[in-house]
This record gives structure tokens, C-alpha cells and sequence, in this order.
């Protein structure tokens, strides 16, 4: 048994075990780019783009008062977005808020 191992092993010495040289690489050619038969689309990086209005505008509620006339409240916050009446109240909504009057008063509001 022992000769065997011994022998596999001489064989193995005198075949080598070492790699085979890599060759050098052939310098590649250049590729023209293909033309796809239609105008390419440009990207725009530009950062000169407008951004949307933030629906929730930041408003002091505090400055509201109980008692408010409408026209008192329209020089805090002009143009309701809606105007709604039920049952003898009329709703005012904004972006913001629901206020609340009755009998030309204001009555309440709801922050939203």
C-alpha cells in the first residue's frame, strides 16, 4: 500500500502539478456605439424643478377668538375653500381647519 502512495506521488512529481502559463490578452477593439434609429431621449439633471404647495399650511389658530365676526376671521384667513350651511351654521373649510359660525359669529373650529 505504501508503494502505491508512493508512486502516485512520483508520478505526480515528475508530470507537475503547475498551472498552465496564461497567455496575454489581445488588445480589444473599439465599439462604436449602435444607433438605434431614433432620437435619444436627453435626461434632465436640472434641479430647477417647482414643487407643489404643501396642502397643510402651517397657521396660529391661537389668534382665533370665540365670537369672531366673519369679517374678522377673513382678515386672519382669507378664502375658504368651502363654504357649507346646515341646520342654521354655516362651515367654513380650509386646508387647515373647519371653523364653525352661527349667526354671522364664530361659534367653533376644528383644527385638521
Amino acid at each position: 500500500m505504501r508503494v502505491a502512495v508512493l508512486g502516485a506521488g512520483a508520478v505526480l512529481g515528475l508530470l507537475g502539478c503547475a498551472t498552465p502559463a496564461e497567455e496575454p490578452e489581445a488588445p480589444r477593439e473599439a465599439v462604436a456605439p449602435v444607433d438605434p434609429g431614433w432620437p435619444m431621449r436627453e435626461v434632465d439633471t436640472g434641479l430647477d424643478v417647482e414643487l407643489a404647495e404643501p396642502f397643510v399650511r402651517l397657521v396660529d389658530l391661537s389668534r382665533l377668538r370665540i365670537g369672531m365676526t366673519k369679517a374678522e376671521v377673513l382678515a386672519l384667513f382669507p378664502d375658504p375653500y368651502e363654504i357649507r350651511l346646515r341646520q342654521g351654521d354655516e362651515f367654513w373649510q380650509y386646508g387647515f381647519a373647519e371653523l364653525i359660525f352661527r349667526d354671522g359669529r364664530l361659534r367653533d373650529w376644528f383644527d385638521l
